[in-house]
């Protein structure tokens, strides 16, 4: 099974979950800190991804 930053180079447009709004955000991979990605959302702001299951390809961008 590949890492994170092994399946979303930088400047691939992915979704990640929110579980607390049940949501999907569009975001682009803007960087990658190992075993993570950094995940710059539409609305600016950045998240740091760990889980697998929390972050998927997006076909929008």
């Amino acid at each position: 099974m590949l890492r994170l930053p092994e399946r979303f180079p930088v400047g691939t447009a992915v979704e990640i979950y929110f579980e607390a709004v049940d949501a999907w955000l569009v975001g682009v991979v803007v960087a990658h800190q190992p075993p993570a990605v950094w995940v710059q959302t539409a609305d600016g702001r950045q998240w740091f991804v760990t889980n697998g299951r929390r972050i998927r390809p997006s076909p929008q961008i």
